[in-house]
Formats: C-alpha cells, structure tokens, sequence
C-alpha cells in the first residue's frame, strides 16, 4: 500500500527514463572537471627503434654511413598554454554553466516524472471512487429489485416495474465493469511509470484525499518564487550566461596563442663505436659505446616559447563570433518566452484552483440537496406516489452528482499541489 509521495519516491528511484538523466549529469560533470584539468600542461614521454639499411644517417653522429644498424631514441616533452585570450578559463566556465544546466533539466525530468505520477495517482483514486459510487448503487438496485418482488406478490406493484429495475441494474452492472477496467488501466499505467514490478500488487492509499486549505496568494507572488525554484526558468537563465561564455570563447580565437614547452631527448645506436684500448695505438679493435654511456652522452635539453597569430583564416573565426552573438540572442528571446508561458501557466492554475473551489463549494451543496431528495424518493416508491423512472431519475442524479464532487475534489488537490510546488514546498 502506497500513498502519493510513497509511489513518486518509488518512481524516482526505479525510472529507468531518469536514471538516464542522471547518468547525462554525470558526464556533463566529468566534462567539466577535464576543462579544468586542462588547464595543467601536457607531458608526454616515448620511445622509438629504427633497424637501418643500407646508406642513412646515423643519429648519434648525424653523418652518413653504409651499414645496417639498430638505434633507438627516448623523449620526454612538456608543454603548455600561457595566454589565448583566457579562451581556457572561458570554457571552463561555459563547461559549469553545462554541467549545472544538465542537473536542473535532470531536476525538471524529475518534476515532470512527479506530476505525471500524480496525475496517474488520481485518476486510479478516481475510478477506485468511482467502482465505490456504482457499486452502492448496484447494491441499492438489486434492494430495490427484492422489495419490488414483493410487492407484485402482495399486488401493490405492476411487474413493469420489475421489468424497469432490472434494466437499470443491468445497466449499472455495465457501468460498474466499465469503471473497473478504467482502474485496472488507470493502475497499470502507474506501475509503468514507477517501474513497479508488473507481478506485484499494489493498492493506492487515499486517507490522505481531503479538502485542502485555501491558498491566499496573488499570482505575481507565486511567480516571483518560481523564478528561483523551478528548473525551467533556472536553464533559461543558465542558457542566457553560457551563450555569453560561448561567445567569449570565440573572441578567444582571435587573440595570439602563446606556448611556452620543454624537451629531454637522448638516444642510442649500435652503429657508434670507440676503440677498446685507446691508450694502445697499435690495436684497432673496436667496440659499441655501452647503452648507459651513451645516454648521458647523447642528452640532450631544449626550452621554447611559440607565439602563433592569427590574420587571415578566410573569416572563420569572425563567422564564429557573429554565429555567437546570434545564439546568445537567440537564448535570451527564450528566456523571456520561458518567463512568459511559466507566468501564464501560474495564472491558469490560479484561476482553475479558484475556480475548481467554487465548483466544489457547489457540488457539494448540490450532493446533500439530491441525497435528501433521493430519501425522499425512496419513501415515495415505497408508497407508490412515484413511479420506478422518477425514482431511477432520482438515484442516478445523485450518483452523477457524487462522482462530480468527488473529481472535482481531486482537481482541486492536483491545481493546490501544483501551485504550492511553484512556491517551492515539497509535494513529496
């Protein structure tokens, strides 16, 4: 048994649609990170072995030789970037800004994954209700079928009228059909949602579906609170401060590009030989320099700054920073569209909420008036002062007027809930 913050909690933890919302803000995270980690210079370190053939250069010596040898080289680079026109610290902040956009489109998932459990919510508590209503009329009708009977066996009644009540019980046992597989569709379309296992009950619990308190607040007051918590407006805003990072970013391309790097480098080859007794002139036998003798020989250190400018790449880049400014424009046009339809939203929810209150207020005088009314109606039949179609015309109004007030009720709690979520209260 579950009531309505149970199964969105439910729904959130097992939504598969979600999850994968929440993996995207997972990467957009890692993205930011490594733009900020880019920031650190790139070393590198490796290694190359050449077998040589024939007339080549030896690297050792750089001379000429005409004979097969094996060498291999070692290299350590470095290097980094000292200015680009902060194109770096731009795009880390234009990587946040992504990040944080991604968390609040996650956060809206989950909102829109809440309303729409709400709304699947009530609609299984209305058909639930609804099977109740039919169900007390079914009963009242099959009452009414038994004193009938007696009646026509004591010759007070015509059996016309047996044949009225059991056409209306056959309808309503019809009706009563109809409202359980609506719960049945209605509930399955709830357990699809949350993910709930499909061979597991569930039953809705609805002690908590009660007249909810008058919300006394103007629209704009609504509004103003949404603009901080609802995750709409917040990427709206976010889209409008990354497209100006974006922009920046671009401009970035048209400053110089300074690097500043480094090198180690050191190699060995078998083709380098010395004498194995230099002291002694008369024996020219010789020998490879060793591996460790040749790496400190052959070592090697560099340092170098590199200024690249940029002066004519065929407009590339100034197409960039106009196609920039363009989309940063474009960003604010939908900001202020956001703002537009969530005001809009708020005041249609502020005038069905007011509006679902009267129809409440009058539904509910109504339900009494017919309830009297079908009593009445009761005693009448019972003394043949009406006939069978009045008194059905009677029991069925006052049914319709139960199943009204009791949806009527739910909208009003669904309208109530979403305008105190608005103003940034829980709803589960």
């Amino acid at each position: 048994t579950m009531d309505l913050s149970q199964c969105i909690r439910y729904a959130l933890d097992h939504n598969l649609a979600l999850a994968n919302k929440i993996i995207e803000t997972e990467v957009s995270n890692e993205q930011y990170r490594q733009a900020q980690r880019n920031l650190l210079p790139i070393v590198g370190i490796g290694t190359t072995a050449y077998k040589q053939y024939g007339r080549s250069i030896d690297p050792t010596t750089n001379t000429f030789v005409n004979e097969d040898f094996f060498s291999i080289n070692f290299y350590l680079d470095s290097q980094i970037e000292l200015f680009k026109g902060f194109s770096r610290i731009n795009t880390i902040k234009f990587s946040k800004l992504q990040y944080l956009i991604s968390t609040e489109k996650a956060r809206q998932n989950e909102i829109d994954l809440a309303f729409a459990i709400m709304n699947r919510y009530y609609d299984v508590i209305y058909f639930k209700g609804l099977i109740d209503i039919v169900k007390e009329q079914v009963s009242l009708s099959e009452l009414n079928t038994k004193k009938t009977l007696k009646q026509i066996e004591l010759g007070l009644q015509a059996e016309s009228d047996l044949l009225e009540m059991r056409a209306q019980l056959a309808s309503e046992m019809h009706q009563l059909v109809q409202a359980m597989n609506q719960y049945e569709m209605a509930l399955l379309s709830l357990k699809h949602l949350m993910n709930f296992p499909r061979n597991n009950e569930l039953e809705i619990n609805t002690s908590n579906i009660q007249l909810p308190n008058v919300l006394n607040v103007v629209a704009d007051t609504v509004y103003n609170a949404a603009l901080l918590t609802m995750p709409s407006a917040r990427i709206a805003d976010m889209n409008v401060a990354a497209s100006q990072k974006s922009l920046s970013q671009a401009r970035a391309e048209l400053f110089p590009r300074l690097v500043a790097g480094g090198s180690i480098n050191t190699n060995f080859a078998d083709s380098r030989m010395e004498k194995l007794f230099p002291n002694d002139p008369t024996n020219t036998e010789m020998h490879i320099i060793p591996f460790e003798e040749q790496w400190r020989q052959n070592m090697s250190q560099s340092l170098y700054l590199s200024l690249q400018i940029p002066l004519f790449e065929r407009w590339g880049r100034m197409s960039q920073v106009k196609k920039a400014k363009l989309e940063r424009q474009m960003a604010i046009n939908h900001q202020q569209e956001e703002q537009q339809a969530l005001y809009q939203q708020i005041v249609e929810d502020m005038q069905r909420l007011e509006s679902f209150s009267k129809e409440f207020e009058q539904l509910n005088a109504k339900t009494e008036a017919l309830a009297a009314a079908f009593s009445i109606a009761e005693k009448k039949l019972e003394k043949g002062l009406i006939n069978v179609i009045e008194f059905y015309t009677a029991k069925n109004q006052l049914a319709q007027a139960e199943a009204d007030r009791m949806r009527t009720l739910l909208q009003l709690q669904l309208t109530e809930n979403t305008i105190r979520f608005y103003m940034g209260e829980k709803i589960y």
